[in-house]
């Protein structure tokens, strides 16, 4: 199954001028999510000083969110020589541990602690990607869901380019909209 979906996110990326993709029948939301997850870091420079090579990547998620046992199936997967690790936060995490993150993935239940969290996150590289419109619309970098069976999500560039990110042209030009 988890073919199928780097299939179907391959086609969504080499086939730009559609920006959303029909959920396939059958198909698992949280897989899907954490195939486009794992997409967004293929898509995603880091700066060497914060993502040497061949170190791990670190993909970030906190205990409950809808997407940790789909994420979890990431765990040693490959982006870009670097192998990706899945790191379960702390309810409260100190700064070092978020900054130790490279990619984020928030959703509703990470809605309270967002502002403490983008405030810790200010100075450090790590790409935050929300599953939950409301923190999308609040600071992280990229937004995605699925509405109506269909896959989308939105870019905010400016905390990107704080971070000190590069997010590949291939991948704005997917996205809903690019702030």
């Amino acid at each position: 199954m988890m073919r199928q979906l780097f299939a179907l996110l391959l086609l969504l990326v080499t086939a730009s001028e559609y920006a959303s993709a029909q959920l396939p029948a059958g198909a698992d939301e949280a897989e899907l999510k954490a195939a486009i997850l794992y997409n967004f870091a293929l898509f995603t420079e880091w700066p060497a000083d914060t993502l040497p090579a061949s170190a791990p990547l670190r993909l970030c998620v906190f205990q409950g969110n809808g997407l940790l046992t789909a994420l979890t199936g990431l765990q040693e997967k490959q982006v870009n020589g670097h192998r990706v690790s899945v790191r379960t936060l702390p309810a409260a995490p100190g700064g070092a541990q978020l900054a130790a993150c490279h990619l984020l993935v928030l959703d509703a239940q990470d809605r309270e602690r967002w502002s403490l969290l983008k405030h810790d996150l200010a100075t450090s590289s790590v790409l935050t990607v929300a599953d939950d419109r409301i923190i999308g619309a609040n600071g992280a970098m990229i937004s995605f869901g699925i509405d109506n069976r269909r896959v989308g999500f939105d870019v905010d560039l400016v905390p990107v380019r704080q971070a000190r990110l590069t997010l590949s042209s291939k991948l704005l030009r997917l996205a809903r909209s690019v702030q």
